[in-house]
């Protein structure tokens, strides 16, 4: 089959989404079908780096769009970025021949992207599968964002409303968001659950005071408490962030942040305002590296935001899971993360604002360090393997995307 991907960010771009396209596109391709992909020249994440505008990475056939560069750090320049990339992304899709493509594949970011996909494969005689990593403006007006009843808000819902309803099939990440996109009108025959998968390859299995990344970053014996990925509204940090300043005494604790995003000068501000030296900040990572990077923590932070349950997946759970490490999860119950964690002992479940609850499960955690870190890294590792082989659910992605 020849697929047409459609996405802002792609291969070689840090963000999960271009990481998570990218493995599905070269599975595609290992199975023999073809694959082109549309997406932006520019990194999500830093606006100064640009990629070729043609290329061919391993048989995926990319197309950069030229759109405008102002990059994240002002909301004006960031909307101009997405109408600019939609704009432009819309003149090429409309040039298509019919059935130049025997499907297409859109994402949820920018919002618009799938809406301008749906309308052109529809008129194209192409089928589209929507996959959904998350939903606007659910996430916009739960972050406060947007208001709820403004006329922004009511044209994304339309928006939306005409994607869910139009969309041949559909990717829904746990059950809660295939609920909701049922609610929203999905054809439940066309809604099908994949989970996310990690994405790395291998795991650092050595012992744990030898981890290059560990000892490249002095964090010695110290309990190391990371977070890595997206510093967004929607995951908020402010919990851990307050149980940090409660533990900024205890030596014994190290909090590493790795990534990027809209809060990561809130971490800044607060690290330098309570002059906090349990704290270090660190960049994104190679996808390379990132088994060495995760595995130098003794335990992986997930946060999701409250009444996000539907409307997003936090996916680092199951990098955690497989690379062996204890999990501390913050955020709405239940959700996909607390059906995995209660079914599993030893990782640590807070809500939003338990501060008091969090500090005192580390101090826990701490106490008892050596035999939970293993007992606990392992039960989940297994979990992880049984129920999240990545090879088992990118199969599974194969087989749903070229069934008709």
């Amino acid at each position: 089959m020849d697929f047409l991907v459609i996405s802002q960010v792609f291969w070689p771009d840090t963000a999960s989404t271009a990481q998570h396209l990218y493995d599905l596109a070269e599975e595609l391709t290992r199975e023999g079908h073809r694959v082109t992909v549309y997406c932006s020249r520019y990194a999500y994440e830093n606006n100064q780096i640009k990629f070729p505008v043609r290329e061919d990475h391993r048989n995926i056939q990319i197309h950069r769009i030229r759109n405008t560069g102002f990059g994240k750090k002002h909301t004006l320049g960031r909307l101009i970025d997405f109408a600019s990339f939609n704009f432009l992304l819309f003149f090429k899709l409309i040039g298509l021949r019919r059935k130049s493509f025997d499907a297409m594949i859109g994402m949820t970011s920018p919002p618009l992207v799938s809406f301008l996909g749906v309308f052109v494969a529809r008129r194209k005689k192409m089928k589209f599968i929507y996959w959904v990593m998350d939903l606007q403006p659910e996430l916009a007006i739960a972050s406060g964002m947007i208001r709820a009843n403004s006329f922004l808000a009511r044209i994304l819902n339309r928006i939306g409303n005409y994607i869910i309803r139009n969309a041949n099939t559909i990717i829904a990440l746990d059950k809660y968001m295939r609920d909701y996109l049922l609610k929203r009108g999905a054809d439940k025959d066309h809604v099908h659950i994949v989970p996310v998968w990690p994405v790395f390859e291998k795991t650092y299995e050595g012992i744990r005071e030898q981890n290059p990344f560990r000892l490249q970053n002095k964090f010695g014996d110290r309990l190391v408490i990371m977070y890595s990925g997206n510093h967004s509204y929607i995951h908020p940090l402010d919990t851990l962030l307050n149980a940090i300043l409660k533990l900024k005494d205890d030596n014994d604790f190290l909090f590493v942040f790795i990534g990027e995003g809209v809060r990561k000068k809130d971490v800044i501000k607060f690290t330098e305002l309570h002059k906090l030296k349990n704290v270090l900040q660190l960049p994104y990572q190679p996808r390379n590296n990132i088994h060495q990077s995760l595995g130098s923590s003794d335990l992986q932070v997930v946060i999701m935001g409250d009444n996000l349950v539907g409307y997003t997946h936090p996916n680092k759970i199951y990098g955690a899971m497989f690379l062996g490490k204890p999990v501390l999860y913050i955020g709405p119950h239940p959700s996909h993360v607390t059906e995995i964690l209660n079914a599993l002992e030893g990782n640590i479940v807070v809500s939003h604002n338990q501060v008091d609850e969090l500090v005192q499960k580390l101090l826990s955690f701490k106490r008892g360090k050596g035999e939970i870190i293993q007992k606990t890294g392992e039960q989940n590792q297994l979990l992880a393997y049984h129920d999240f082989d990545p090879k088992n659910l990118k199969a599974r992605m194969i087989d749903i995307l070229t069934a008709g």
